[in-house]
């Protein structure tokens, strides 16, 4: 005991912190408010916790005043029911806010948001972990003018500088925690031991006393000899293209579990091991698959007109002769909080604008269970899209065991907008709608597998690709049969080059991406006992647009050397730009178990004008844009397979 009071008199003495202030006295919610989120699960204190229930977006604030600078806040945590983040963590930086993000992005992702306009999934400090239900963490934030620091249990997660960096609020809902809260998504969690001291400001270090650089990476002379072969081989190509297109024609959209996606693997297992690749095999995957049905809808009133509409993945279907219903328009989930009174027995409509994808998909996740928590009878979504042509896009949703489940489906932007025009004028529109959907919980898919050997450590692996399967509108080209294209022409083009690495490059074509990603935790269930020794996990999955570089999730060094490889793909393509974070969706089963991951890059600013949308076609897809994603995922993977050791962890 006195060893452990010593200890922290030198941690307190050394840190300049002062005395523990508690925020949170375990009886009840003095000092402690709910957020004014819309659809949100209720907030109390239940043996000696506080306890934020499963809704949308849940929050409790604390109302008394914090230090904006030089502290450190404590709070224990536990995910009880969910998949979502169990921990957003609000707090003031000086005269800005920021969010640190426990057990995001379907439950393992980590990260502060933002740093300069990417959230947590996207920045340097996203970082992935496997979190147990009922099981508390003790979580430590010390925030300073220079860095923000974190600390899961007694582990440093990271310490980021923020100096020059914009600290901000992920924009949306979240914004209504401010100045200090705990959030959840989604998710019940609990909370305790909830506290908070001051720090003496940090001195200065002296100059010499800075961290210096670290020493820069260069690719060997004979390695990136290799690696320019490379580009000029693949951008001199044209089969890629030739195979894309014929994938796209041939079997047209790819949804999980249907006899298009069964057709499309079989022909590019046969043409894989046409090609000299092997092993060459399907891994078999067991999926559920969603059906869709004849879909209808019409507005009655004030007009009568049929509405182009897509139901949304997963949704239920409505009565057999449909509903009829009048619309009640909302911009977000705290409007329809407000209005709540007005929802019931009618279809609410959410008109939101797409200022980014995270905060627009929000409305297509969630919407149904916001809407059914106002008594609503279905929920309409404007089309997650920056530019419409009046195409909807479709996408996955989910529902929630504690409402009823209703209809959801997609209207183009433009009809949105026009259902919105009309009750800003005091018109109530009418619509009606049919939904004929049909699930199958027992379906099987395949991962399509194909390995090029190494010359020396055949046993260490560099994982490399796509997800082959897309929705079933469209053809899938940008999302994603060019990146499984791109990512199985590299590996051809290194066969027909006779270009061996000292590691094995594995092409993965995941399934079931769309729906579930089965596909990647299969994967890693099948390589459970070879995840030790995949050196790093590449896909591609941004649309396959001029490649710009690469995300990147791992470890500092692991950053030297990638920064390295991109110096190549700078000098042959203009594709050298260094991010953090990969955040594609089929790596994340693998980077919670500490693989290094890569995502290929590209200037999408296009791409969610065609993603899921019966737009999403071959013709969309430059023959020159493949060949540079081609060109760049050879450089990547050849590299990362042919250094003399393996990427640092």
């Amino acid at each position: 005991m006195i060893r452990v009071l010593l200890v922290s008199l030198f941690l307190s003495v050394s840190t300049g912190a002062q005395e523990w202030k508690e925020l949170f006295d375990g009886k009840s919610l003095s000092g402690w408010v709910k957020a004014p989120f819309g659809g949100s699960g209720d907030v109390e204190v239940d043996g000696g916790v506080l306890v934020l229930h499963q809704g949308l977006l849940t929050g409790a604030n604390y109302t008394n005043s914090t230090p904006t600078l030089d502290y450190e806040v404590e709070i224990e945590a536990r995910r009880v029911v969910g998949n979502d983040f169990f921990c957003g963590l609000t707090f003031p930086v000086k005269d800005t806010f920021a969010t640190l993000i426990l057990g995001g992005w379907g439950g393992s992702v980590i990260g502060i948001s933002s740093l300069d306009g990417n959230d947590a999934a996207h920045n340097e400090t996203t970082q992935h972990r496997r979190f147990e239900a009922e099981k508390w963490y003790r979580i430590r934030l010390q925030v300073t003018a220079d860095a923000l620091t974190v600390w899961l249990d007694d582990d440093q997660l990271f310490k980021t500088d923020i100096r020059g960096k914009k600290v901000s609020l992920r924009h949306g809902d979240i914004e209504l925690s401010k100045p200090f809260g705990v959030a959840t998504y989604s998710t019940t969690a609990e909370y305790r031991k909830i506290r908070i001291r001051e720090l003496k400001p940090a001195q200065p270090p002296p100059p010499a006393a800075a961290p210096g650089k670290a020493k820069a990476f260069q690719v060997p002379a004979e390695l990136k000899s290799r690696l320019v072969a490379l580009v000029a081989a693949a951008t001199n190509s044209t089969e890629g293209f030739k195979r894309l297109a014929y994938l796209c024609d041939a079997f047209g959209p790819r949804p999980t579990g249907s006899t298009n996606l069964q057709a499309a693997v079989d022909w590019i297992l046969e043409r894989m091991s046409a090609d000299g690749l092997s092993p060459v095999r399907g891994e078999p995957v067991a999926v559920s698959r969603w059906i869709r049905g004849e879909e209808f809808c019409e507005l009655r009133l004030p007009q009568v007109e049929r509405l182009p509409i897509l139901g949304l993945g997963g949704s239920i279907s409505t009565p057999v002769d449909g509903l009829t219903a009048s619309v009640l328009v909302v911009t977000n989930f705290l409007e329809l909080q407000q209005r709540s009174a007005e929802a019931k027995g009618r279809i609410v409509v959410f008109n939101s604008p797409f200022t980014g994808y995270g905060d627009a998909v929000r409305y297509r996740w969630s919407g149904a269970v916001a809407a059914a928590q106002a008594g609503a009878v279905a929920s309409l979504i404007r089309s997650v899209t920056p530019f419409s042509l009046r195409t909807p896009h479709t996408g996955a949703m989910k529902y929630d065991d504690s409402v009823p489940a209703i209809p959801h489906a997609a209207l183009a932007p433009e009809d949105a907008e026009r259902l919105a025009r009309w009750q800003a004028r005091g018109v109530t529109p009418v619509l009606h709608l049919k939904l004929e959907n049909q699930r199958d919980p027992a379906g099987m898919c395949r991962n399509v597998v194909a390995e090029l050997k190494g010359r020396e450590f055949p046993e260490e692996v560099v994982v490399l690709g796509g997800h082959v399967d897309s929705w079933d509108i469209g053809q899938g080209a940008q999302d994603d049969a060019g990146g499984c294209i791109a990512a199985w022409e590299a590996v051809r083009l290194m066969q027909q080059l006779k270009l061996q690495p000292r590691r094995t490059l594995r092409v993965v074509l995941w399934t079931n991406e769309e729906s579930g990603l089965a596909g990647g935790k299969a994967y890693r269930a099948a390589h459970r006992s070879e995840l030790g020794r995949h050196v790093a996990a590449i896909e591609a999955d941004s649309g396959t647009f001029r490649p710009e570089g690469f995300g990147f999730t791992g470890s500092e060094a692991g950053g030297v050397i990638i920064r390295g490889i991109l110096e190549v793909l700078g000098e042959t393509l203009g594709a050298g730009k260094f991010t953090l974070g990969a955040g594609e969706a089929d790596l994340g089963p693998l980077v919670e178990e500490g693989v290094p991951a890569l995502g290929l890059r590209t200037v999408g600013d296009r791409y969610f004008w065609v993603h899921h949308s019966d737009a999403d076609t071959v013709d969309k897809v430059s023959p020159l844009d493949l060949a540079h994603c081609t060109a760049s995922l050879a450089v990547m993977a050849f590299a990362l397979a042919d250094l003399e050791s393996p990427l640092p962890r």
